[in-house]
């Protein structure tokens, strides 16, 4: 008997648990605008910019692109 008992005890505990945890994500509050845009401003790939380099003419600037070789940009006779 007094194992059973325990068995409905820990039953009940464990389902109100879950019960509790359930409901404790479904209250979950949205992002604020400002977290939103700095998830967006984030996830954006920024392109490479040559643009900054200075004239150099021992060196060559190149600003490798993250995902795509092919869009690697290059400008001879300039560094960082």
């Amino acid at each position: 008997m007094k194992k059973n008992v325990l068995k409905a005890t820990l039953v009940a505990a464990f389902a109100l648990i879950a019960g509790f945890n359930v409901y404790n994500s479904k209250k979950a509050e949205p992002m604020s605008e400002l977290a939103l845009a700095n998830v967006e401003a984030l996830a954006r790939l920024e392109q490479p910019n040559v643009d900054d380099c200075i004239s150099d003419p021992d060196y060559d600037c190149e600003a490798l692109h993250p995902t795509d070789p092919s869009k690697d940009k290059r400008r001879q006779q300039a560094r960082w």
